[in-house]
This record gives structure tokens, C-alpha cells and sequence, in this order.
């Protein structure tokens, strides 16, 4: 699941890990991020989308250890930064040849919930069109985009939301692809897995930027593709 970037007219910026300063200089220019699918068979009437996507801590899907999320990736409804995941993004500029944008032509929506655990965030994501198209089996499609702002990054002095340092993996555990209703031969197909279902945040398996040290996460009581960054 993702884009490659490999796709470079559209997807030359796209990175499998971000490396930023946290100090506020992205405030209002959100780092997006792209989900991709390959169906496994046709899907003659496609209409939506679903993704479950956990973030964890660590530098990569397989390094999370048990604990709790920092405050930076709070972003659930009344948490440090809630409001800073924003769901849909437009998907106009997104793809290429490898990985095909087949949202034009239709009315679009979407929307998404956020959930915070004892030791990960979970995002439910939806995106859906007005009419069906065809997907073709085997093909990567463009599935979603959405994004994360940065606004309460600041690690200088006393962070608004700390934890913008801390490492950490965003992985789709689960995509599934809806078509209309009825139709041969399922309504909705499941796909888990793929070739790199997941992107870091500084990733200590990259480069940090410079001054960006990974701070640690302050413990909390609280009572919720292969994607590509763009």
C-alpha cells in the first residue's frame, strides 16, 4: 500500500520518514501523508474507502515499545492537540503513472475519528465518491490523503504538547475497499499487510534535524500502506 517515490513529477517530495526541527516552523503547513491500495481482484463499483491506522512509539513498525503516546500525538477530541489531524486532504496533484488518482469526476467526502489507548493513537479514516468506478486488480490506486499539523510542537523551553522529538511509526494494520452494494463478487474487500504499510516521525533509523532530540514522554492518565509523506 502507498505511493513510491519512485513517481516523480507528483510524488518527488514524498519521504518514508520526516525529520523536522519542532520549532513551529510548519505551523500551518501540515505534513501529509498518502495511503495507497492494490486491490487484489477488479473492483467493478468502487465507491469508498476505510483505513485503520496505529501510531506507536518507536523508530519503526516493528521497535514500538509498551507506554504511552507523548502529548504531540494526542489528537483525539479534547486532547493536547486536538484539531491538528485534519481528514479529508484533496487528493488533486497526488499520484502518477505507478500509483493512478482516480477521484476525479465525482463529488468527494470523508471524515475520520481518533482514539487514544493506554500505549497507541488509532485512526478510523474514511473517504468516499458520489458515483462507482472501475479499479483494476493489481493497479495501485491513490486512496486517501490526510495530514498532521504541528501547531504545540515547540520543544524549546517547555513544550505546549510535548513529544514532537519522540519517535514514532504510523501503520495501516487494515484497508478496506467498498463497492456499491450487491455487487460480484463482495461489497467489501479486506487488505492488511503489503509491501511497507507504514511511515516514521523521527525515526532514529534516519538523520534527526539538528537540535530535534527525542525527549521523553511524560506518563498520563487518559480515560483513540505503504504511505508516503508529501
Amino acid at each position: 500500500m502507498g505511493c513510491d517515490q519512485g513517481d516523480v513529477p507528483i510524488e518527488g517530495t514524498a519521504s518514508d520518514n520526516i525529520a523536522y526541527e519542532c520549532d513551529g516552523s510548519r505551523n500551518g503547513q501540515p505534513f501529509k501523508c498518502v495511503v495507497s491500495v492494490i486491490p487484489p481482484v477488479s473492483v467493478t463499483q468502487f465507491v469508498g474507502i476505510e483505513a485503520i491506522i496505529d501510531i506507536y512509539l518507536g523508530s519503526g513498525p516493528s521497535e514500538h515499545p509498551i507506554g504511552p503516546l507523548p502529548d504531540f500525538w494526542r489528537l483525539g477530541v479534547g486532547e493536547c492537540r486536538d484539531g491538528n489531524l485534519i481528514m479529508p486532504m484533496t487528493t488533486i496533484g497526488v499520484g502518477g503513472t505507478s500509483c493512478v488518482n482516480t477521484w476525479s469526476g465525482a463529488s468527494t467526502g470523508g471524515g475520520y475519528q481518533y482514539t487514544s489507548y493506554p500505549d497507541h493513537g488509532r485512526m478510523h479514516l474514511t473517504f468516499a465518491r458520489s458515483n462507482s468506478v472501475s479499479l483494476t486488480g493489481g493497479q495501485q490506486y491513490v486512496g486517501m490523503v490526510f495530514a498532521f499539523d504541528t501547531v504545540g510542537d515547540t520543544e524549546i523551553g517547555y513544550g505546549e504538547c510535548p513529544g514532537c522529538c519522540s519517535s514514532v511509526a504510523i501503520v495501516a494494520n487494515q484497508v478496506n475497499l467498498y463497492q456499491v452494494a450487491g455487487t460480484p463478487p463482495q461489497d467489501i474487500f479486506y487488505l492488511t499487510g503489503g509491501e511497507r504499510p507504514w511511515v516514521t516521525w523521527q525515526s532514529t533509523n534516519f538523520p534527526h534535524q539538528p537540535g530535534c532530540v527525542p525527549s521523553p514522554t511524560r506518563r498520563t492518565t487518559w480515560g483513540s500502506i505503504k504511505a508516503t509523506y508529501r
